[in-house]
């Protein structure tokens, strides 16, 4: 699935335009994007949980060279989904 069946599927149960929805969702997007880069968790309870965490310096080796290398300190982002969602899931169907 993707944004924009995400936008006709709104669009279509609420009544709303797609244009609407879409300005709407843009916007949710933008905000949740924003919240987390500044380092402030979003909590959607039944959904997920996303979050900045931040890494450690680490070294690394690089393998074209051989060479060690260090990886600064940094945050990254962190997503922890519900246990419903994990529980639903989990019961789909194998193919």
């Amino acid at each position: 699935m993707t944004k924009q069946d995400i936008i006709e599927n709104v669009a279509r149960k609420t009544g709303v335009s797609n244009t609407v929805v879409k300005a709407v969702i843009d916007e949710a997007i933008e905000t949740v994007a924003r919240w987390v880069s500044e380092g402030m968790p979003i909590y959607i309870r039944g959904l997920f949980t996303l979050s900045s965490v931040k890494r450690a310096r680490k070294s690394a080796r690089n393998i074209k060279g051989c060479k060690q290398m260090s990886i600064p300190a940094h945050y990254a982002p962190h997503a922890k989904f519900s246990k419903e969602l994990r529980e639903k899931v989990r019961k789909l169907p194998i193919k």
